[in-house]
């Protein structure tokens, strides 16, 4: 239909009209814009046809008078019509998807987010980036949600005065729609009331509108724990674990701040511990800090027990079940076995002290109940690979 505000005049006799000016045509009828006014005689099969402008609802049919329009006239623009009915009828449904819910495009790999009007470049290649589990540095990733809600996030770069390397969650959905809104919400909350800790992510900027939720934090430098101690070998030597051991308490007391209000990363992975320069381990994000655990939640491979089954929701004890096995994977090279069906790290990597062994062992453990909190898991690491001593039994961890 004609959106413009226009009047059509066909003029003396029906000269000059543009069909794509003249809005649609509709059969007369006592509902209809004459109302119960007589009805003009049939000419060549277009009974009661008439044009009405939708501007301002004025109707140029065949009655008489200045706006009498011939039967040549009429016919060649019942003609047209019908022609433009055909070509529309043909083509994709665009008008109908644009009056509907618009189909959301996330952004990717190379476009630019704006946030609170800071441009941020979401880095990596597309169809190329790496997995966001495991990587950071060009990291991208998209879900699609049955409610029709779509979640991103990646590494990015600030172009504007926050200059520097960043990463990028966001969320597309209507406002009461979906849990990862509400969760993205709650995370910037979080972000706002943590102290500040060297191994926190630092809140760089929000975006809230009714289509979109976006946060950006500061990445220092997109270099992963896995990335800085394997660069030159794959499997760290004796000053690559005294690296490691020295900057964990950084990252632990992060976590234990979350532990502290009773919540918990639960989606640890090596691409979300960052370690920006020796000395310093910390998180990329919260991962699902901000959403309701659930028995069942994940299944990945670094989930703890308790997030893939049983009847244990997860919480803290699920960051420490994480995090040794990401810690024994990349001190060790392989991944840690499941049911505690694990070789002895030492064994492993010959650089391990054996006192390193129960350390991990009783982190490792399948029982919830069983594990060391996330402060003396560091610190016992720590004192083991810094201090080598017998290895002790089994669950007799410090409390």
């Amino acid at each position: 239909m004609c959106q413009r505000s226009l009047v059509i005049d066909a003029g003396a006799g029906g000269d000059e009209y543009n069909i794509a000016e003249a809005a649609h045509i509709v059969a007369e009828s006592p509902a209809g814009p004459r109302g119960a006014a007589g009805r003009p005689a049939d000419i060549d099969g277009i009974d009661n046809l008439v044009l009405l402008c939708p501007s301002d609802h004025r109707t140029i049919d065949k009655g008489a008078g200045d706006w009498l329009w011939p039967s040549e006239k009429l016919r060649r623009l019942k003609r047209d019509h019908e022609s433009w009915t055909v070509v529309m009828d043909q083509r994709p449904p665009l008008q109908a998807q644009s009056r509907g819910k618009r189909k959301r495009t996330p952004p990717g790999p190379g476009d630019v987010v704006l946030v609170d009007d800071e441009p941020y470049r979401l880095c990596g290649e597309a169809g190329r980036a790496p997995d966001v589990a495991g990587h950071v540095e060009g990291a991208y990733e998209t879900v699609l949600h049955d409610d029709g809600s779509t979640w991103c996030q990646g590494h990015a770069y600030g172009e504007g005065s926050t200059e520097g390397h960043a990463w990028v969650r966001r969320l597309e959905a209507s406002p009461g729609t979906g849990e990862l809104r509400a969760m993205l919400a709650k995370e910037i909350e979080l972000l706002v009331e943590v102290p500040v800790l060297p191994g926190m992510p630092r809140l760089l900027g929000v975006e809230m509108t009714a289509e979109a939720i976006t946060l950006v934090t500061e990445i220092r430098s997109p270099v992963s724990v896995r990335g800085r101690l394997t660069r030159t070998r794959p499997i760290p030597g004796r000053d690559e674990l005294i690296l490691l051991v020295d900057a964990l308490p950084h990252l632990c007391e992060a976590l234990g701040s979350l532990h502290d209000r009773g919540l918990a990363h639960r989606a640890l992975g090596p691409g979300t511990i960052l370690m920006p320069r020796p000395g310093l381990l910390m998180l990329r994000d919260l991962g699902l800090a901000a959403a309701e655990p659930r028995v069942g939640e994940r299944d990945d491979r670094y989930h703890a027990p308790e997030q893939a089954a049983g009847t244990t929701v997860p919480g803290p004890p699920a960051d420490v079940h994480r995090l040794a096995r990401i810690l024994f994977e990349l001190i060790t090279g392989r991944p840690a076995g499941r049911r505690e069906r694990q070789a002895a790290p030492s064994v492993l990597n010959p650089d391990i002290p054996p006192a390193c062994d129960p350390v991990l062992r009783d982190a490792l453990a399948s029982d919830p109940t069983r594990r060391p909190g996330i402060g003396t898991f560091a610190a016992d690491l720590r004192a083991a690979l810094r201090n080598p001593r017998p290895a002790r039994p089994p669950g007799q961890h410090r409390n």
